[in-house]
């Protein structure tokens, strides 16, 4: 053991030198009158044989101790101190307590204090940094103004002299300097500055006089956090506390310690509380929701998000979409948001957020689908009769066009006689030589025969020669229905045979006819060319099926069909407008019956009793594809209430976007890998991970821990945000910020908690 003392050094600084022990080269007093210097030692006398010869002035003596090594002694030192200093050194047998030399020892050393434990003087600093950490608090604007004078004159200094010498001034002498701060403390601003500097450390020493001081290195640790919890804000969860105190205090006291009597100490502490909450904004800086958000809604445009919020915030229909929901319907569909949703859903916080919401989801669609159906018609007291009513409609609408189809022709039939534009003409006949043969066919006659013999018809023809184009167009019609009525199987006087030869005979009178009179062959023309483009269709298609019907059912499903042929919306479109044009009570209310039916097969529960897909379901029958779509659209546009069409163009898109929202299904890896990631909240979460794969059992328990919670805490986040009134807005601004920056409340509360430390003096923080 090498100790330094007052006193010359030992030859070669090889021997062990003692505190408190005279270096003097002085040979001293080898009796015990040495003990008095102002008393005059006696010549001579009874002791005088044991003293100890005198040592050479200026030498020094060896001293054997107990490991064998040699100690060093001043020449002269007594033998009392010099065997107090080796049995404090190296230990033995104390002296002993009583004797005839007890009276001159050196008085005890008083007994150390106790010194407390750890835990106990750490919890003592804690309470004790508090009201610290708050008078700091308090006192942050005149550390600030401190901080502002200092710097500005460490600044003067550094730049007047060489800007001085620039112009050729000399460098400013420290009497100058002298004069310049007697002036600036004199000021009205310099004087009251340094009045709250001088405040400020008055103040300061008080706590250091009156607050517990630490005794531990677990007590300073305590002593910085208590420091730092008024200024950290004392947040109310307990990771604002770790992240807003603790951190910042324990990096601030380690930097502290490290450089702990140094005149960087102030300076390194303040470094430390920087630090440390520079980590802690770094780690809340990641956002786990934030960030799988932002890879979730990559590439989405500012015409996207109109149309999300439009969905969500001009939503007229009484549907709450989740936001989810609305900018996945916005992007077509190209979105990972509605995964993320059924993950969250999937779990016990998240259900408990979101049940309430998709709960009532059932309720406004049904709601807003009656308003719609509403304003097409309202509800039918008797919908049984709606069928059979429709279908009479749809033969009115049939015979109609074949009376328009006769009318249109009418004008070149009367130019073949009798009578014409300008009044009465011959009418127009087929020459005898023509006429014969067709006269010779039992078939013509007997269909003159039965024309001549009809008591409605035939007064009309009786003045008519029987080869004039009017009788003879009159028997080939006559000829062609009895042609087709013998070709129905059904009929009881079926006759495949007669009724070719029926169709035969009509055909060679008639173009006979059309031969001799070219007025009555354009007649011809005109009337099949409008039976092939507007009879036909009409029979074939919606109106033909709707007049066949014999129920409401099978009424409505002809106008507006399940599955309806591509390109049929134009048919669809023009068989409502024939059906309302001749009763548009009737067909307004079919349609109206058939769209609620679906919607009441929609709403039927599911197995777990859940409704909340109605929506989508309905959409999915009426709308399902562009076909229905276009069908249904044709279809409303010729409703009386043209507001029906409009008000179901709005509701479609909302309840499509309804069907974004998955069912919560298995675990499957994706749900993992999500979960996974919403674990891993920062890079403290990533932290624990690391430690997890130690093989500790405790620590692995702690890193699951950590991401549970993580996860839990991650997940309500994400289902409020989801369901809140304005869903889109918040998750446009997530997107739109970022990773957040902290960095101005990162300065902010670390010149809060530790501003007060870069002027603590060089070792007078623990003194």
């Amino acid at each position: 053991m090498v100790d330094q003392f007052d006193g010359p050094a030992a030859k070669g600084d090889r021997l062990p030198r003692f505190p408190g022990v005279p270096a003097t080269t002085a040979p001293a007093a080898n009796d015990l009158w040495s003990a008095f210097p102002d008393a005059k030692p006696p010549a001579d006398g009874p002791w005088t044989k044991y003293a100890v010869p005198a040592a050479p002035a200026g030498t020094t003596q060896q001293i054997k101790a107990p490991d064998g090594s040699m100690v060093e002694f001043p020449a002269g030192t007594p033998a009392d101190v010099m065997a107090k200093a080796m049995r404090e050194t190296f230990g033995g047998p104390t002296a002993p307590t009583d004797g005839p030399w007890t009276k001159y020892a050196a008085p005890a050393a008083p007994a150390p204090a106790e010194q407390p434990s750890s835990v106990k003087d750490f919890l003592y600093s804690a309470a004790a940094g508090v009201p610290r950490g708050a008078v700091e608090m308090g006192m942050l604007p005149v550390t600030a103004a401190r901080v502002v004078k200092q710097g500005g004159e460490y600044l003067q200094g550094k730049v007047e002299d060489p800007i001085r010498a620039m112009f050729g001034y000399d460098a400013v002498t420290p009497e100058e300097k002298a004069q310049r701060e007697a002036d600036d403390k004199n000021s009205y601003l310099g004087g009251f500055l340094q009045r709250m500097f001088d405040g400020q450390d008055a103040i300061r020493s008080k706590m250091d006089d009156d607050l517990y001081e630490p005794r531990t290195t677990a007590g300073k640790y305590g002593r910085t956090i208590g420091e730092f919890a008024a200024p950290g804000g004392m947040a109310g969860k307990t990771g604002k506390i770790v992240g807003d105190v603790i951190a910042p205090a324990v990096a601030s006291e380690a930097a502290g310690q490290a450089s702990e009597g140094t005149r960087y100490e102030g300076l390194m502490r303040f470094l430390g509380a920087a630090f440390g909450n520079s980590g802690t904004a770094f780690a809340r800086s990641y956002s786990a929701p934030e960030s799988y958000i932002r890879r979730a809604t990559d590439g989405m445009t500012d015409a996207d998000w109109q149309r999300a919020q439009a969905l969500q915030d001009a939503n007229k229909t009484g549907v709450a979409l989740s936001g989810p929901e609305a900018v996945t319907q916005a992007r077509g569909g190209a979105s990972a948001l509605p995964d993320l949703l059924r993950v969250i859903e999937g779990s016990v916080e998240g259900r408990t957020k979101t049940a309430p919401f998709f709960g009532r989801r059932a309720g406004q669609v049904d709601t807003a689908v009656g308003n719609v159906l509403d304003q097409i018609a309202p509800q039918h007291p008797q919908p049984s009769t709606l069928g059979p009513n429709a279908a009479e409609a749809a033969g009115n609408v049939i015979d109609q066009t074949r009376q328009g189809i006769n009318a249109q022709t009418r004008p070149l039939y009367d130019a073949t006689g009798p009578v014409g534009p300008g009044g009465p003409v011959p009418p127009q006949v087929v020459p005898q030589a023509q006429f014969a043969p067709i006269a010779a066919d039992p078939r013509f006659a007997a269909g003159l025969a039965r024309l001549r013999g009809n008591a409605e018809l035939a007064p009309d023809y009786a003045g008519l020669p029987d080869n004039s184009i009017t009788v003879v167009d009159a028997v080939t019609k006559d000829l062609n229905a009895r042609g087709e009525a013998l070709a129905n199987a059904a009929n009881p006087l079926y006759g495949p045979e007669l009724a070719g030869r029926s169709r035969a005979a009509a055909s060679d009178a008639r173009n006979a006819a059309t031969t001799a009179s070219p007025e009555y062959a354009q007649a011809l023309a005109e009337q099949e060319r409008l039976r092939r483009t507007v009879l036909n269709p009409i029979e074939q298609g919606p109106v033909g099926k709707v007049a066949a019907a014999s129920d409401t059912t099978t009424a409505g499903n002809a106008l507006l069909p399940r599955n309806p042929l591509t390109g049929s919306a134009g048919e669809a479109g023009d068989a409502a407008r024939r059906l309302v044009a001749e009763d548009p009570a009737t067909t307004a209310a079919l349609v109206r019956q058939n769209l609620a039916d679906r919607h009441t097969k929609a709403t039927t529960e599911t197995q777990g009793g859940d409704r909340s897909r109605a929506g989508i379901k309905f959409h999915q029958d009426v709308a399902g594809n562009d076909t229905r779509q276009a069908v249904l659209d044709a279809v409303l546009r010729e409703m009386p209430n043209k507001q029906a069409g409009l008000s179901m163009d709005e509701l479609l898109p909302v309840l499509h976007a309804s069907g974004y929202r998955q069912p919560v299904g298995s675990l499957t890896a994706f749900n993992e890998a999500v979960k996974g990631a919403l674990g891993a909240a920062s890079p403290l979460g990533v932290l624990g991970d690391l430690v997890s794969t130690a093989g500790l059992g405790l620590a692995k328990k702690a890193g699951d821990a950590t991401t549970r919670a993580s996860l839990r805490g991650n997940i309500e986040s994400l289902a409020k945000m989801f369901i809140a009134p304005d869903s889109v807005q918040q998750i446009k601004d997530a997107v739109a910020r970022g990773p957040r920056s902290t960095i101005p409340d990162t300065l902010r509360r670390t010149a809060a908690e530790a501003g007060g430390t870069l002027f603590d003096p060089a070792g007078t923080r623990y003194p």
